[in-house]
This record gives C-alpha cells, structure tokens and sequence, in this order.
C-alpha cells in the first residue's frame, strides 16, 4: 500500500467548473519525427471514407441529392488552404482573440538548453483562412511554455511572456486583440501561469506565483506572490512562501479578497522534502496589502462559489490524519464536513459544485485508486453517498466525472466492479440515483449472456494508451453529446466507436465506426469528425442532424501532401461554422492549416418554423403521471430545439430558448440523508447499517439527526407533494472535531493490557532505530509495487483476435502514463497540471472536452524517489 507522506501528500483537490487559467482556448502544438498512435497503422480497424449510413439511409441521400452535389463533388470547395512558407518553428500556440474569428499565433524555436532563440507573432482576423506577422514582435522571444494567454473574460486581452534576464521577464500586452502592444518589464520572473479573477468585473485583476531558487538560502524567497490590478500594467509583491493561492469567488466578498496557504516556518526546500510542510490560511480583503490568519494547520484548501475547504491536520506531530472543514462565511466560522477521516494515503477531491450542491470525492482507505463519491448539502458540511467504488487513479489528472454542459442534472462517471473491470454510469437526477448507460437500440453486443450497455472513453482510457477523445458537449447544443465508447459489460481495450445523444443521455445511437477526433459547432447544428485512427488524415466527415447522417469531403487528393495532425479547431462557444484541422507537413516542416467554412453547407439561417418544443427529461418519469414527466430538481424544461431535418444554420447570434414550470415534489427530489444510501437504480433510502448512531460533530458540540432518510436535494424548487418529516435535535454534549468513529465498520479491539503496551513500547524503540537504514529502500520498493492496475473488459467487438494482447501489453504496469516532479511547487503549478492535457492537445485530443474536464491533482508521496 502506497504510503503519501511526502511533501506533497494529503492534498484537498478542488475542480473549477469556471475555468479561470489564461490558458483558456490556447492550444499548443509541437512537432514530432514519432507517430502519435499506440500501435501500427495496420494493426488498427481503418474507419471508411464514407459512412455506411449515408448510403443505407434515404434521409442521408436526400440530403447528398439536395443539398451536397456541388460539395462532394468538389465543385465547391470547402477549405481554404494557409501555410507559414518562411517559418520552421518547432512549436507553435494559438489563442482565439477577439471574435468572429480572431487569432493570434506564436510560433518559437528553442535551443539545446531549452532557451528561446527566436519567435513570430502573427495575426488572423478571417479563422486562420490568411494571417499577418507582426513584425514589431518578431525580435521577442517568446517562452515556449505559458507563452501565450488569454484573459477569459475578455477575448481581445492577450499576454505574451517574453525572455530578459535570468531574474525577470518581458510581457507584452495587448487589449484590442494585436492591433496595438505594450511592452512591459517584469519585477519578477514569470515562469507559471497567470491566475485571472474569477469574477469578469474584475478582469484586470492579475496574480502570479514567482518560485526562485537561488545559491544562497538566508537571501532566498520562495514563492513569492506578485498582484496586478491594471491588467499587467504595474505589479507589487504581496506575499512569500506561498504555496497556493485562490481569488475570491463568493459573491458577498470584496473583489479584492484573496486566499493562501502560507508556510508560516519559511521552510527551506531541502527539509521540506523530508518532512509534511504545514501552512496557515491566511485571507486579504484588500488585494495583499494586510493578510489575517483564518485557519492552522492547513494542508491544503479550495475555494468555490460560498464555499471555502481546508484540509486539516487532526493531531499535529501524532498522526498524518486530516479532517475537513468547511466555511460558508468566507472564514469566520468553520465546521467539519461530516466525511470519514483521512489518512495518509487517502484524499479528497471537490468534483463539482452546482446550485449549493457539492460532489465531493472521498479515497477508499489502501490506496486503491477508487473511492466514495458524497453529495452534500446546502450548507457543504453533511454529505450522503452517492456512488460507491468511483475510479480515481493514484496518478495522474485522472478522473472520468464529467458534466453535460447542455442538460442541467446530467453526469457520467466510470466505477469499479469487483473483478476490478470499469464500466460506465450515468446519472440525471444530479447524483441523486446512477445507473448504467441505457444500451443503444439495434447495438450489437457480442456475449449476450451479460449485462451489455454503453460504457464510454475518457481521461483514463487516453492515459492508457486507448485512441478515444473525451466527451464534448456544450451549452448551446441542447442534449447533444459525443462520445467515444463500446457496447458490452465493461470497457474494452480495442478502438472504440463514436456514439451520440440529442435527448441528454437517455437514448444513444453509434454515429461512426471507429476513433474520431470530434467538435460541436454552430451550436449543434453542425458536428465535425476527423478520422484519428491515422496522423494523417485527409478525409473531414461532417453531420447536419446531430449525426444521424455523415458525409465525407475529402479534402487532400495527393497522399504526399498529408500533413501530420495535431489539432481539429473551432472558436470558443461552438456557435460559428468555421472548423480548421492544424498540422504541419513531415517533410518540409512548415505549419499548415485548413480551414473549412461549412456555411457554404448550411447557407440559410434558421427561422422559427425550424425549431420545435422539446421537454428535457422526459424520459426521466416516463411510468409517472404526464404533470410529472420532464420534472428534474422541481423544474420542468420546455427548450427550442432545431428540428432534426432542419436545413439551416443557428448563427453566432444564437440563444437557447426555454420555458420553465414548477413542479409537485417526490422522492426523486430528494436525496438519502447522513447515514442512508441509495441502491443503485433505487429510488428507496436504505439505513447504512454500519454507522452505529446519527451523532455528528459540529463546533465542539454533539448533534443527534433525527430522519426519515431523505433530504430535499439543494436547489430543488419543487412545491408541496412528498415531504419526509424530521428535525435536528442538540444533544448539546461536548464532542471532539475529527471523533468519525461511526465510519469505522472494522471489529472493535480488545483494551490493551499491560504487557501488551510494555511490548508495544519495545517494538516502537526498536522501529525507531531501524527506520532509517529501511527508508529508502522501502521507497523504493514502493515505487515499483504501489502502481495499480485497472482491467479492462477483454470482450472484442471485433474478430481480429490479436487486438487484445496488443492493447494489454500497453496497458501494463510497464507503461509510463503519467511524469511527475519530485519538486513541491513545481507540482502544483499550473504549468505542470496543464503539460498532460497540452500533450493530448499536439495528438489532436481535446482532454479539456469544451473546457470541462474535471482535472485535479492526485498526490503521491513517491515522486520524491522517481527521478
């Protein structure tokens, strides 16, 4: 069992739904001699040029008849074709600025010892169809890593991070997307990224983290953190020996509130990775100028919405145990969250957070790499179970939660059997009750004999070695997903197909055979699909009816000119019609891009006589009563959806209509109170039988919950109908924070004799005069056994037998899926999170998924011994 005492162990992991890095759609490519793909081409089942539907289809053919002769038959001509000709830059990074099309590029080569030589700046304003260089950047030297970024609140303000001295940096500033920069010299060396306010009123307000590592340690500061409140303009040091840091985001708070975790010992490095560092909390109200301590003996913390977290030592110097504990009020009081202790080798992790609704991700005790998913409630302190044996690798930015951006209530998740297989599970009703994925009508499955449904690809599936993309959805595209996935009884390891829903997860279709790298554009009218079977594709498939009908265009005749690709592109909101697949050629090294306008496809925009009344949810209460269907969190939504045969285009300008309706409260507006469950599919809370007496700990004092089991679930807005009744009762008898002996399901110990704790003190002597010589070896040995291994249904679609040897062996322990640092800071920098996604982005996968992937970082105490 993998022991996390490092100096990075015990971290509280929180995931932000609002995404507030400037590294917001700016993607990263990198040029390669290496084929991105797993196993040979020939190995792999080749996707068709066209797919089969378009030809079995009679709605497909009506559509190639009608409306895609000129198209396919390439009398129109979709793309448009730009290569950098005087550029052979190994790198390049591209950040949408402005809108309508607005893009800015930095391409960079750097020298042997990683430093830069030279960069180029250019500029688009028409989706990367021309550019222009800027030529008053074109002596910058630009870094290569957090180089460029991107304000996301404002879309024309850039900064591009540019090398001085060994001790400071150039920014280059620009609020008007590139028409004009200012140039900036920095107090400070800027090598991680910048952290945008989250809130948009305050856009200027800039903060960064400068980490330097001298000779002379009584002069050295560590982690200083430098704040801006004019966009960049002018900066001033407000702290050191910060290890993180969070603006705040509770709407009651001043703008200028800040949040971090400062090492109040201004530990040197060295000792640091001997020992656990301890921080204090500490808050500003007035952007850095005065800090207050608001909490001790912080390991970690998160800040989202009203809500702050701190992980917390129980016993400082007695044990690595932590509890957590949670403030509503910005810090003036504190209670602890009603979760199980932790222990060092166990840790939280803040999943998701909607209408005062926590997800909140809580390690099964061994290192197991899967654990307990709680929901909590409106006051983020009591948490019920909601999904049991939830996969969380111990590596790695690894989880596969994911929320449907379009359908209010809707997640997926990937859980653990007990032959240690992963399959698929779905939930609508916002963690309220999970099942599996419904098996899409007419899917083969190849042993009927078992429970086949959709299990679907994600970030754990790419981190082994499978060619899949994550989920993408997004706001505007309502109930529209894609996904890469199969049809069986648990994830496969052979490729995956494509599949998709247009009624938020209720009924799936498969869309294409084989991997795909795929986007959403003009708000769902438009799905687009690049085969990712080869790195170089010279085929893009396109659907108008939410991919029930694909047609191919083939965009490359001479096989000689394929480039390798790196990316599929659209801009920010998925609402424009513009799609451009990047790369560069292999043998001239020169960036190419194709940019493909598919409003030659779809050249009418769409009236009211296009769009018909859709009830999200219907499907949810279909055995209920008609008042009843559609109902989710006492709400019923009536939207405006493009109908399916619709030949139009929604356009930039378009907004998702709908009409909301209260509705009679029912037990599925309720979730199982502290102390019950919910069978999976069940709708009945059931008394968890381990958990001895309903006693909690709040503030010192023990309170007894009085129950029926459920509890309205936060946010509901259902009226009268089902209402459990019940109370809480103060006992009012002193109890002590972090007392979770009810979560402790093991037999009780016999009490201790006396010569049991003579023998005991003998044992501890002797551990203490071994513990030493046994450390690293241990560590060592840790290093090489702690690495868990998850199977894979073996089940093969296909009838090529080889297919599963191949993929078990790149699924071994052997291979290497996640780098890690042996440097504290350097491992909780934005910059090292970002590297695994930005590597999946020069492959062409998009792991961000629209902007929504829940990463987090899962800690390790081995990283110090790996390097």
């Amino acid at each position: 069992m993998a022991n996390r005492m490092s100096a990075v162990c015990c971290q509280l992991v929180i995931v932000y739904l609002l995404v507030v890095e400037g590294t917001l759609n700016v993607h990263k490519f990198e040029m390669s001699d290496d084929i991105n793909l797993e196993v040979p081409l020939s190995r792999l089942r080749r996707s068709t040029g066209r797919h089969r539907r378009s030809v079995d289809d009679p709605n497909c053919r009506e559509q190639e008849s009608n409306f895609l002769q000129d198209i396919l038959s390439k009398k129109v001509q979709l793309e448009e074709k730009s290569v950098f000709d005087t550029d052979s830059s190994t790198s390049m990074a591209l950040a949408w600025a402005g809108m309508n099309g607005g893009l800015m590029v930095v391409t960079s080569r750097v020298n042997a010892n990683g430093l830069t030589n030279s960069s180029h700046v250019y500029k688009s304003t028409d989706y990367g169809k021309t550019f222009k260089k800027i030529d008053r950047l074109d002596s910058a030297k630009v870094r290569k890593h957090n180089g460029l970024q991107r304000n996301p609140h404002n879309p024309k303000k850039l900064y591009l991070v540019g090398e001085n001295t060994s001790k400071s940096s150039l920014l280059y500033i620009t609020e008007d997307a590139g028409l004009t920069f200012q140039t900036v010299t920095l107090p400070f060396l800027l090598s991680d990224e910048i952290t945008f306010h989250s809130q948009q009123m305050y856009e200027d307000y800039l903060i960064v983290k400068e980490v330097i590592y001298g000779n002379n340690a009584r002069n050295k500061q560590l982690m200083n953190l430098y704040i801006s409140t004019d966009n960049g303009k002018t900066w001033e040091k407000v702290a050191d020996y910060v290890e993180s840091f969070k603006w705040g985001s509770y709407s009651s708070e001043p703008g200028t509130t800040i949040y971090a975790a400062v090492d109040p010992k201004r530990t040197h490095p060295f000792f640091a990775a001997f020992y656990q560092v301890i921080y204090e909390l500490r808050k500003s109200t007035d952007a850095g100028k005065t800090w207050t301590p608001i909490m001790k003996n912080v390991v970690s913390f998160g800040h989202q919405g009203k809500f702050l977290y701190a992980s917390v030592l129980k016993h400082v110097g007695e044990s690595n145990e932590r509890i957590m504990k949670v403030s509503a009020d910005g810090g003036k009081k504190w209670f602890e969250a009603q979760l199980p202790t932790l222990d060092s080798d166990m840790f939280y992790s803040v999943m998701d957070m909607e209408e005062d609704l926590v997800f909140m991700h809580v390690d099964d005790p061994g290192d197991t790499g899967h654990g307990t998913l709680y929901t909590s409630g409106g006051k983020g302190v009591i948490y019920s179970r909601s999904l049991e044996k939830h996969l969380y690798p111990n590596y790695g930015d690894t989880t596969d939660f994911y929320r449907m951006d379009s359908m209010r209530g809707v997640y997926f998740a990937s859980q653990m059997s007990g032959d240690d297989s992963i399959h698929s599970m779905i939930t609508y009703n916002q963690g309220g009750s999970w099942q599996p994925l419904p098996r899409p009508q007419g899917a083969d499955c190849k042993d009927e004999s078992k429970a086949c449904n959709l299990q679907i690809h994600n970030t754990y599936s790419i981190t082994r070695g499978i060619l899949a993309q994550s989920p993408v959805s997004v706001s505007s595209a309502v109930g529209v997903a894609m996904v890469h996935g199969h049809v069986a009884d648990a994830l496969q390891t052979t490729n995956p197909d494509v599949y998709v829903t247009r009624d938020g997860g209720y009924k799936w279709f498969k869309a294409l055979d084989g991997p795909h790298h795929y986007h959403i554009a003009d708000s769902g009218s438009l799905l687009v699909a690049v085969p990712s079977d080869t790195d170089r594709p010279t085929v893009i498939k396109f659907s108008t009816d939410e991919g029930r009908c694909w047609h191919s265009y083939k965009f490359i005749a001479n096989e000689t000119e394929a480039i390798k690709f790196t990316g599929l592109l659209t801009e920010p909101g998925s609402t424009s019609m513009t799609v451009s697949v990047w790369g560069y050629h292999p043998t001239t090294r020169k960036w190419t891009t194709f940019v493909f306008d598919f409003q030659n496809v779809l050249k009418q925009k769409c009236t009211s006589n296009d769009y018909e009344d859709w009830l999200a949810h219907e499907s949810l209460r279909k055995y209920e009563s008609d008042s009843m269907k559609g109902c989710l969190l006492g709400e019923k939504e009536t939207f405006k959806r493009l109908k399916q045969d619709s030949w139009c285009h929604n356009g930039n300008d378009y907004k998702v209509e709908k009409d909301l309706q209260a509705c009679t409260c029912s037990r599925e507006d309720y979730e199982c109170d502290y102390g019950y469950y919910r069978p999976v599919g069940g709708l009945n809370c059931v008394r968890n039988q381990s958990i001895a007496a309903l006693d909690i700990c709040m503030q010192g004092r023990e309170e007894e919950i009085i129950t029926q089991g459920y509890r309205k679930i936060p946010g509901d807005k259902c009226r009268d109908g089902f209402s459990p009744t019940g109370k809480i009762i103060n006992l009012s008898k002193q109890c002590v924070e972090g007392d979770k002996s009810m979560f402790n399901t093991a037999t009780p110990q016999k009490k201790a004799t006396n010569g049991t704790v003579v023998a005991a003190i003998v044992m501890v002597v002797i551990l203490i005069v071994v513990l030493m010589s046994l450390y690293f070896g241990y560590k060592l040995w840790i290093i090489r056994k702690h690495r868990v291994v998850y199977r894979y249904s073996l089940l093969n679609q296909s009838e090529a037998s080889d297919y599963d040897n191949e993929f078990e062996n790149a699924l071994s322990p052997k291979s290497v899926v996640y780098q890690d640092s042996s440097d504290d800071e350097e491992l909780n920098s934005p910059a090292v999170k970002k590297e695994a996604a930005n590597k999946s982005r020069q492959s062409g996968y998009n792991k961000a998924g629209n902007g929504h992937v829940f990463q987090s970082y899962h800690d390790d105490s081995d990283v110090d011994m790996i390097n």
